[in-house]
């Protein structure tokens, strides 16, 4: 049986009950940049568009509107639409919200709100969604089987990065995405880009204006060129070696990278895949087939852009244990794009002295991580008339769950800010990989996920 959702159906009521249907909002940044989006440290106008599909008139239509981020004041949170007649549209360009966005929000940030019509007895809720300033990324997914794209958007999503999905590629306006993932599929379920295609110019322009482009495919490197499809190879840094075979699988990651100490089965299609190397300045090998001995993954650091690319499909790869699952893989390739979800992580409460701020950068690291912290104040607390102070402190684990480095209450208590070497509680050099650090208050804590490279 097909599913049938809402957006897939215009419904008109005829009958003499109100009805509503938020059809979208609209951001007026004139006071700003005047790109139509909200940006930090912008103040805007907000407006909703509302239709009446119910069988009477409304007559006396306002709203409230309300949010969730921590980053949205609203300075006017009432919207007056006035008359709606049956089968009409209205904006409130006349009585907009006004909202003011914090200079610290996230690139990237999806800010959650609600809106409350209200006329007479009637009553309507709706909710929606707004990013701040850029999306984390576009997944372009012209791959006949869906199914390895779907699951990366997915797994982005469930990681708390905003982002779209498409089958299509917008050729203009691809600034508002801080990186694009692309999956063309495998043989024969794949999708070539043609050389002066609308995609390939722009995909190499948003390269070349510092973008940040992954690129997945069985044939992308070797094979497409050869038959008239763009060569991304040069912008990529990857030697295209061989049209390869039916074999991939099981790949590991590479030391010193963002991929060490990862391994993965693959599931995917696997047919023709190709064999590529590193070849060019900041270029380097990710991924090795393990069994036949080739190489699968590069990335790229051109200073003014970063690339991956690989001749699998990452939705096909195997989740295993510890860091070897598509999520911190994909995790770790947006970290090496210089794009964080969260970068100031934040607890829920009244009092701002009762927030727990906690920031690590740069990520990835070489010799020097910088930690930055804010905890409630350290006071005693009281339980059954016995006080006692909160467990506070940061520690380092390695990727196997090893504790390497810690820091106590005493450090803690001095500064705002940790910085760390890279080295363990004896002063030996750490290896390169992924470690986390953890900060801890109490039964409190937050935890992020760094990348140290040689």
């Amino acid at each position: 049986m097909a599913k049938v959702f809402a957006d897939d159906v215009q419904l008109n009521y005829t009958g003499t009950q109100p009805y509503l249907r938020f059809l979208k909002s609209k951001v007026y940044d004139t006071g700003g940049n005047n790109n139509g989006r909200l940006d930090p440290g912008e103040t805007a106008n907000l407006t909703a568009f509302l239709k009446n599909i119910g069988g009477i008139d409304l007559n006396n239509l306002t709203t409230i509107l309300s949010t969730t981020s921590p980053y949205i004041t609203i300075n006017d949170n009432s919207g007056y639409f006035g008359t709606l007649m049956i089968d009409s549209t209205k904006e409130n360009f006349l009585d907009p919200y006004v909202l003011e966005v914090s200079p610290d929000a996230p690139q990237g940030h999806m800010a959650q709100f609600q809106l409350i019509a209200l006329d007479g007895t009637f009553v309507d809720t709706f909710f929606f969604n707004l990013v701040i300033g850029t999306y984390h990324y576009l997944v372009w997914n012209p791959d006949p089987t869906s199914a390895p794209g779907q699951a990366m958007h997915n797994i982005l999503d469930s990681l708390g990065y905003s982002g779209l999905y498409s089958t299509t590629l917008p050729t203009t306006d691809l600034g508002i995405y801080q990186a694009i993932l692309v999956c063309v599929g495998v043989w024969p379920n794949n999708y070539v880009i043609y050389a002066s295609s609308p995609e390939a110019d722009a995909l190499v322009d948003y390269l070349n204006s510092g973008g940040r482009l992954y690129l997945e495919g069985g044939d992308v490197w070797y094979y497409d060129p050869l038959i008239g499809g763009y060569n991304f190879c040069p912008l990529f840094g990857i030697n295209a070696l061989l049209d390869g075979s039916l074999d991939l699988g099981p790949i590991q990651g590479q030391t010193n990278t963002f991929t060490n100490q990862m391994y993965f089965n693959y599931n995917g299609e696997n047919n023709y895949m190709d064999h590529i190397s590193p070849s060019g300045t900041g270029a380097f090998l990710i991924f090795r087939d393990v069994d036949q001995a080739y190489d699968c993954g590069v990335a790229r650091d051109a200073g003014s852009y970063r690339t991956v690319g690989v001749s699998f499909e990452l939705g096909g790869l195997v989740d295993g244990s510890d860091v070897s699952t598509r999520a911190a893989l994909l995790d770790s390739i947006l970290h090496f794009f210089g794009i964080f979800q969260t970068p100031v992580y934040e607890e829920n409460a009244q009092k701002d002295n009762q927030k727990i701020l906690f920031r690590v950068s740069p990520n990835p690291f070489k010799n020097r991580l910088d930690i930055r912290y804010k905890i409630p104040d350290t006071r005693y607390e009281h339980i059954s008339d016995i006080s006692f102070l909160p467990a506070v402190g940061v520690k380092i684990y390695d990727a196997t769950g090893r504790l390497v480095r810690q820091w106590g209450y005493e450090t803690i208590r001095l500064s705002n800010q940790i910085i760390w070497s890279g080295d363990d509680d004896s002063g030996n050099r750490l290896p390169s990989g992924v470690y986390f650090v953890k900060l801890d208050f109490g039964n409190q804590g937050k935890t992020a996920k760094v990348i140290k490279i040689e």
